[in-house]
């Protein structure tokens, strides 16, 4: 079994994500629903095998989209060979963080046709290697995701040293009372998980 670590390094103190956008936040981290609802569920109300699932990796990287639409991730999952499956976790590969030096500044959101798309094949949550699934200044498909108990992990790294389509993630946020914590990332390949 090989392991890659999808987290940036977290230096200095933990930060205060109570007080700071989606959008401007550069650590790996891991949302609940109570990010975008009220009476959503925190991290410590989600089972803890939620987040040990196994995962699909869409490559969206050879575009260089704005916006990623439904028809988007038809075609990623049509290169892989593999259709989203119930309960898996939809990891998204933009290459975001090679595209640009401010890699916060340029990073596709999804659509209201992917998150559609990506609802009705039941995932489990939503993990992406950019700053936001959402464009700038929205919260659409959070909300979305959020309000289906979809959770969301945002700023992985080095997805381009994943070399399978599925695989086993673990994503490990902090036991907290909390909408947002700071998380560890794993991929597990070259493992029978299924």
């Amino acid at each position: 079994m090989r392991i890659v670590d999808l987290s940036h390094v977290l230096r200095g103190r933990i930060p205060n994500v109570r007080f700071q956008t989606h959008l401007r936040t550069t650590f790996t981290r891991v949302e609940a629903p109570a990010f975008a609802l009220r009476r959503g569920k925190t991290l410590d109300q989600l089972p803890v095998k939620r987040f040990v699932r196994p995962a699909a990796l869409l490559d969206l990287s050879a575009k260089n989209l704005r916006e990623v639409d439904d028809e988007d991730l038809e075609g990623a999952e049509e290169a892989a060979g593999l259709t989203i499956r119930e309960g898996e976790i939809v990891v998204m590969r933009t290459c975001a963080e090679e595209r640009s030096i401010k890699r916060m500044s340029r990073f596709p959101g999804l659509s209201r046709n992917a998150v559609d798309y990506l609802l009705t094949r039941r995932i489990t949550g939503i993990a992406a290697d950019c700053s936001s699934i959402d464009a700038r200044n929205s919260m659409r498909a959070h909300i979305a995701f959020l309000k289906n108990d979809v959770y969301v992990a945002e700023n992985l790294c080095n997805l381009t040293e994943i070399d399978q389509d599925r695989f086993r993630l673990v994503v490990l946020p902090l036991r907290l009372t909390a909408a947002v914590s700071p998380a560890r990332v794993v991929a597990l390949l070259d493992g029978d998980y299924w």
